[in-house]
C-alpha cells in the first residue's frame, strides 16, 4: 500500500529528435575547430617552407667570386653567407644596366635557415629600382667564407606564420569546445523540460 499513491514512475522516453538546438551544431563545432586547425598546420608548412627556400645554395660561390642576380623594385634579394662566420664579409653590386643604383645594406634583424646539415645566416639585403640582371661580387679579408643568393626573409611576416600557425588552431579548437559544451547544456536543460512536460502534462 502506498498512502501517498504509487512511486513515480520512470522518466517519459524523449526522441533525440525533439531537442534544440540540433545535434547539427555539434557538427558546426566540429567543422569549426577542423577548419582551424587545418589553417594552422597549413601556415606551419608554408612559413617552414618559405624560410628553407629562402636560400638557393646551388648557386654557392666562394669568397672573391660573384653571382649574376635578376632584381627588380618589388623583389626582395639577398646574401647569405655559410656559418660559421669566422671574418667580416663585404658584398658590393659590380655590374648592371647604366643609371641604376642598386642599393646593399645590412638588415635590421638576424635570420638564420639551415638546409640539411649547413646553416646560412642572412648577412646583406639587396634593393633596386630598375628591374635587371646584376652581378654581385663579395669577399671577406681573409678569404674563407662561403656566401649564396637568397631571398631576404621578413622576420615580422615568420613571426606571423608561427603566430598564425599556434593562435588560430587555439582559437578554433576553444570555439568548437565553447558552442558543443553551450549545445550540450542546452539540450540537456530541454530534456529535462520536455520530460517534466510530459510527466506532469
Amino acid at each position: 500500500m502506498y498512502p501517498y499513491g504509487p512511486p513515480p514512475g520512470p522518466p517519459p522516453r524523449i526522441d533525440s529528435g525533439r531537442l534544440r538546438p540540433r545535434v547539427r551544431w555539434f557538427v558546426v563545432a566540429g567543422v569549426i575547430a577542423a577548419v582551424c586547425v587545418g589553417i594552422g598546420i597549413t601556415s606551419f608548412v608554408l612559413t617552414f617552407t618559405a624560410a628553407v627556400h629562402s636560400v638557393d645554395d646551388s648557386k654557392a660561390f666562394t669568397s672573391g667570386q660573384s653571382v649574376t642576380l635578376r632584381m627588380g623594385p618589388d623583389d626582395d634579394a639577398a646574401i647569405y653567407v655559410r656559418n660559421p662566420v669566422v671574418a667580416r664579409a663585404h658584398c658590393e653590386v659590380v655590374l648592371g644596366p647604366y643609371g641604376a643604383a642598386p642599393r646593399v645594406t645590412t638588415p635590421d634583424s638576424s635570420f638564420s635557415v639551415t638546409r640539411g646539415s649547413v646553416e646560412w645566416e642572412r648577412v646583406f639585403v639587396l634593393k633596386t629600382d630598375t628591374a635587371a640582371d646584376y652581378r654581385v661580387k663579395c669577399d671577406d679579408p681573409r678569404g674563407a667564407l662561403t656566401f649564396a643568393p637568397g631571398d631576404d626573409a621578413d622576420f615580422a611576416s615568420f613571426v606571423g606564420g608561427i603566430v598564425v600557425t599556434v593562435v588560430v588552431p587555439l582559437l578554433g579548437l576553444l570555439a568548437g569546445s565553447g558552442i558543443a559544451i553551450i549545445v550540450g547544456v542546452r539540450r540537456g536543460r530541454h530534456r529535462r523540460w520536455l520530460e517534466a512536460q510530459a510527466y506532469y502534462g
